[in-house]
């Protein structure tokens, strides 16, 4: 099983030495943000070693992350998920700031770390089609494992996630056919892939819930952020990738996803410099569902008398994303269970920060 072998402060900001230098406008600011469980522990982590600014971070899931936004009472949000509708009515911009994989977790009793699954077996677990770990669909992968005659009991994050997007649209890119959709709302997403719309399993807010719960119940099955999934005591899966070759979910298998999908470019809206993700690209030695947190802000435009912003606030915001993306997730991911962002897609980043204001 994967061991306890990280602890991350939950508190603001910590007084350390200034790692990098702010522009004078965006010093001494403080600003909050919400959204994103899945990168909580990364922001978590990187607001505790930030000096430039105070920054606030609280874990809500990306949805309600995106409503705060959208109320104007949080100064930026963090989400695994683009806004669809509705959208801010004020112009934004949405950065890439780092990657990871959705790990899925088990319980199952006396069977360690890599269990080997597939896009099916994901489904049917979650569409009540198989609820024993023993039945013949999993054994199938797993022939050299004594899997237990016991009823899995599954559990999901309720609530609007990003991960649930990303989960329902690799299972919808990856099960044509078989009803799912894409959606952050997991009654949604499923409801197609079943002969009814009743869920399987216990919903739960935020991935750190789903991980806390799963730890304390045998034979559960649920999935959370890789960096929630080594601090618990949970065995973790491999899953079968386009390529066929069966995964662990590690920072290095999801780099080798991420970056070779496709960054969105030449947009006049805030879908610039966005990936779009490929879940069934086959790309040798990758965790096939390995997924991006996106920071959202407000974008300058600027005007014939003013060329850049000077709001201290909203350059503060911008100040804290490049630190994200330039020092604090280089430094971290490794041992946090993130991946930080390279080559075109870090440049694309730090382009799209440059227009916060």
């Amino acid at each position: 099983m994967f061991k306890k072998i990280i602890s991350i402060a939950a508190s603001a900001a910590v007084i350390v030495s200034v790692l990098v230098a702010a522009p004078a406008q965006a010093a001494g600011q403080s600003i909050k943000g919400s959204g994103s469980s899945f990168a909580n522990n990364a922001m978590q982590a990187c607001l505790g070693a930030y000096t430039n600014n105070t920054v606030t971070y609280t874990s809500t899931g990306s949805g309600t992350g995106k409503t705060n936004y959208l109320a104007g009472t949080y100064d930026f949000a963090a989400t695994d998920s683009l806004f669809t509708s509705p959208a801010p009515t004020s112009t934004y911009v949405t950065v890439p700031l780092l990657g990871g994989p959705v790990a899925f977790a088990y319980t199952a009793a006396k069977v360690a770390d890599g269990l080997n699954l597939t896009a099916q077996n994901i489904s049917d677990i979650f569409t009540g089609r198989v609820t024993k770990w023993n039945d013949a669909s999993i054994k199938a992968n797993n022939t050299k494992i004594a899997l237990p005659n016991k009823a899995i009991k599954v559990f999901y994050r309720s609530g609007s996630s990003g991960t649930n997007e990303n989960i329902s649209n690799y299972l919808a890119q990856n099960l044509p056919g078989q009803g799912w959709v894409k959606s952050s709302t997991w009654s949604t997403a499923i409801a197609g892939a079943k002969l009814n719309t009743t869920v399987v399993g216990t919903g739960l807010a935020t991935s750190t819930l789903v991980s806390e719960t799963l730890e304390d119940t045998l034979n559960g099955f649920g999935y959370f952020d890789l960096s929630d999934a080594i601090t618990a005591d949970v065995s973790i899966a491999k899953l079968k990738n386009a390529a066929g070759a069966f995964v662990a979910p590690t920072s290095s298998a999801a780099a080798k996803f991420i970056n070779a999908q496709s960054i969105i470019t030449g947009q006049t809206d805030a879908t610039n410099g966005t990936l779009n993700i490929d879940f069934t690209k086959s790309v040798s030695g990758a965790y096939q569902l390995s997924i991006v947190t996106y920071g959202v802000a407000p974008r300058y435009v600027p005007t014939p008398t003013a060329k850049v912003s000077t709001i201290a606030s909203k350059l503060a915001v911008g100040d804290f994303f490049k630190y994200v993306v330039s020092s604090c997730i280089p430094a971290k991911a490794a041992s946090l269970g993130y991946v930080a962002l390279g080559g075109a897609l870090k440049t694309s980043a730090l382009n799209q920060i440059k227009t916060i204001g």
